[in-house]
């Protein structure tokens, strides 16, 4: 399989590939991953180079990278697939989906380091990539909620509920509760929508209205609420919503 830099076209064919070889050429895409330039690699260049790490370069990795490639298209959508569908393919061998897995959960925390835990709002850009490498690629509705002090110190991400492709039950009372429970002062809620299309629902909307209100009865204030979906995102403090 050919793979190349996204911008330029510049890597030759990557079939043998080595990352322990001490002679790379500056063409060979094992050059650019451990000289930092991996960035500029295409997304089908990254998933070969990754199946053949896991693989160990064994017999099924064109296989398996041209399944991953055909079926999901980006890397970030092989990251986000589920265990089950994962499983569901042939010769995908006892490692791959645990490297998968492993390496999803270091992107996310990756990402979340990035965001200052202290003042998770002072950088709107990094708390809204951590929540798109969180939610974006996810199949069903989920909603979470970002526990803050009054300064917008985080003290707990976490989610509340999963639902279906477009619906997820929430509850005020228990968002309520769990806000007492972690002394918090300040809530961001967060929710997908796996359509892609984050404009709010009607049912978005009223769903706010009623934890809104069970949270302000407490004398909690909701940050904003922010829908995440496929490259694009809402803001209801932006819109005025809140």
């Amino acid at each position: 399989m050919a793979g190349g830099f996204d911008d330029a076209g510049a890597f030759a064919t990557m079939g043998n590939a080595k990352p322990n070889e001490g002679n790379l050429t500056e063409t060979d895409p094992w050059h650019a991953v451990l000289t930092g330039r991996g960035r500029h690699l295409d997304d089908m260049t990254l998933i070969s180079l990754f199946v053949q790490i896991a693989t160990a370069h064994g017999r099924h990795a064109d296989e398996l990278t041209s399944i991953f490639v055909n079926r999901y298209g980006s890397f970030a959508s092989v990251l986000s697939t589920s265990e089950r569908e994962l499983a569901a393919i042939s010769n995908i061998g006892q490692h791959m989906i645990p490297a998968i897995k492993l390496l999803h959960e270091a992107a996310l925390r990756y990402n979340r380091a990035r965001v200052d835990q202290n003042d998770i709002l002072s950088d709107e850009r990094k708390l809204l990539d951590y929540l798109t490498a969180r939610l974006s690629r996810e199949t069903i509705e989920q909603f979470r909620i970002l526990f803050l002090t009054d300064t917008h110190r985080l003290i707990a991400d976490e989610a509340q509920a999963r639902g279906t492709v477009n619906h997820t039950p929430v509850y005020p009372r228990e968002v309520a509760r769990r806000t007492m429970e972690l002394g918090a002062e300040r809530l961001i809620l967060v929710h997908n929508h796996p359509s892609g299309d984050p404009t709010p629902s009607e049912a978005d909307l009223q769903m706010t209205r009623q934890v809104q209100a069970a949270v302000q009865a407490i004398g909690i204030r909701i940050a904003d609420h922010i829908i995440v979906g496929n490259g694009r995102h809402t803001s209801f403090r932006a819109l005025d919503l809140l």
